[in-house]
């Protein structure tokens, strides 16, 4: 009973760590690929906050047409009053201390620089999220062309391994037949050789799929300890293939790197404005409010200047506050002459814009080369793929060929070999011209700026 009580016990426990094993394997497709990358991706989430970034920018400068209102408070006190001389007496002119409290009020009523400053923000507005829509863009390049690349490293794998399986059992067949006396020794070397041969390909492609599984892993934002089951193989995406290169349209509207240049230019020619904005008067509505509080520590006898026979007065000590002193007005700022540097920064900002026409004009004419040569690469490879599937097609025909003739002994092993290598081969390139075509299409899309 002991015995079996540990045995269920392991067993469950081998059950539990299976579980969550599975439990622990993301399975992915290129559409859950996107999904995981568009929303935990870093660049994605840095695109994000940089838009929230600029919106606050763009909060802060509408809210410089609102009327703003500053406070002051300044206390002094005499160390020393001045002292007068008047009819044989000294006389103290002051108080010890006082209080001046303010608020001031402005308003802006004619600004043409705030005005052009919020219609920039706009603008960096617009660029920010054309920014965050290229990063998306890339993003679903870089995540679509690495998913192609681990099903062309995995549909690899399998043919390389259906070649290393054929090539195993041509050594065994070469094998029992020699022993048999039935086959010389050379085939049973040359099919040891081939199937030797076949090893160290095998393992490298199975290097290579794991890396590849690492770099989607890094994409979509995964931690790399996750195991990651990629689904699907190059094979599902023929019939795409063979209808969807046949547009030969190049249409750069939505190029995200044109646009941000074509964003810049307007940022540019506002940039233009506001610098002649220094030349215009500004308006603004202002108010002050004065609020005063002056005495003496202690009382003090005053005495009247216009009549100094009269008796003097006793003051008493204290701070006495006056009625506050409210004014009301416009003001009005007319730029006369400041240097030639509002000049010199016009021109700057010119020669700025005509560096970026130019700019534009060079990557508009680079983008059609390589948009033309997405297309051309779609057409080769749509091309290869018919070819290289026929071949497949003959080659398995001339596999079982060659392996009739050799088991009838009118073929040799070097014959069986060939055919053998000649339909590993054809699947690998069968394969490869279906990846290829995936990923110029890819390409294609990014250069047009297609988000999905």
């Amino acid at each position: 009973m002991k015995k079996v009580t540990l045995t269920i016990g392991c067993c469950l426990a081998l059950a539990g760590g299976f579980s969550a094993q599975a439990a622990d394997t993301l399975k992915v497709d290129l559409s859950k690929a996107l999904e995981v990358a568009l929303s935990d991706n870093p660049t994605i989430k840095i695109a994000d906050r940089e838009i929230e970034r600029v919106d606050y920018s763009q909060k802060a400068a509408w809210y410089g047409l609102l009327p703003s209102l500053s406070g002051t408070g300044q206390y002094s006190r005499a160390v020393e009053l001045q002292t007068m001389a008047l009819s044989g007496m000294s006389i103290k002119v002051g108080q010890d201390n006082t209080v001046n409290l303010g608020l001031s009020l402005s308003l802006p009523i004619v600004a043409p620089a705030l005005w052009k400053s919020i219609q920039m923000t706009n603008l960096e507005m617009q660029l920010a999220s054309e920014k965050a829509r290229a990063s998306k863009i890339t993003l679903r390049n870089d995540v679509t062309k690495a998913y192609y690349s681990i099903l062309l490293a995995q549909d690899s794998y399998k043919a390389l391994q259906g070649g290393y399986d054929i090539a195993k059992q041509n050594y065994e067949l070469a094998k029992q037949r020699y022993e048999t006396g039935m086959a010389a020794e050379y085939d049973y070397i040359s099919a040891e050789v081939q199937m030797n041969n076949l090893l160290p390909n095998l393992l490298q492609v199975e290097n290579g799929v794991a890396q590849a599984k690492m770099y989607l892993k890094v994409l979509i934002g995964l931690n790399v300890e996750v195991a990651l089951e990629v689904e699907g193989n190059l094979a599902d995406f023929e019939a795409s293939v063979a209808t969807a290169s046949s547009n030969p349209q190049i249409a750069l509207n939505n190029n995200s790197d044109l646009v941000q240049l074509d964003i810049q230019q307007q940022q540019l020619q506002k940039s233009l404005q506001i610098q002649r904005t220094q030349h215009l008067p500004t308006l603004a509505a202002f108010g002050n409010l004065q609020y005063q509080g002056m005495g003496d520590d202690d009382d003090k006898v005053s005495v009247n200047m216009m009549n100094p026979t009269a008796p003097p007065t006793v003051v008493p000590g204290g701070l006495k506050w006056y009625d506050p002193a409210i004014s009301i007005g416009l003001q009005l700022s007319v730029p006369i002459f400041s240097g030639f540097s509002n000049t010199i920064k016009e021109k700057q900002i010119k020669i700025q814009a005509k560096e970026l026409q130019l700019q534009r004009e060079y990557l508009e004419n680079s983008l059609s080369v390589q948009a033309r040569t997405a297309l051309d690469n779609m057409e080769k490879a749509v091309k290869q793929m018919e070819s290289n599937k026929k071949a497949v097609e003959l080659a398995e025909k001339g596999y079982r060929i060659s392996g009739s003739r050799y088991n009838t002994g009118m073929g040799t092993m070097l014959e069986l070999n060939s055919s053998a290598l000649a339909l590993t081969q054809s699947k690998l390139s069968y394969h490869q011209a279906i990846s290829d075509y995936l990923t110029a299409k890819a390409d294609y899309e990014k250069i047009i700026g297609q988000e999905n």
